[in-house]
């Protein structure tokens, strides 16, 4: 066994980091929250519906039926919702 300080359970250190965190006191205000929430919306938002309206164009371009709208629909939503995650992850991690 090795001298020195023994390891200490990740479950613990995640426990005492929380209570540092909530000790330090980060609040976060009524309107910051709602600005969070209002910027993560425009994030899943914005390129779904961009993504729609490009497929729309090609669809219409090329006469694929629907085929270039559902996937970059589907595209535009998988990048917001990825964009979101990453900054709500940025955001509370603080």
């Amino acid at each position: 066994m090795s001298e020195g300080k023994p390891t200490e359970d990740p479950f613990i250190s995640e426990i005492r980091r929380q209570a540092e965190r909530a000790r330090i006191g980060r609040h976060v205000t009524f309107w910051q929250g709602l600005g969070l929430v209002g910027a993560i919306g425009w994030m899943v938002s914005v390129p779904a519906v961009l993504g729609a309206l490009l497929g729309r164009w090609l669809d219409a371009r090329y006469a694929s039926g629907i085929f270039w709208t559902l996937s970059l629909l589907t595209a535009g939503l998988a990048l917001g919702c990825a964009s979101a995650w990453r900054r709500a992850r940025r955001e509370l991690k603080g």
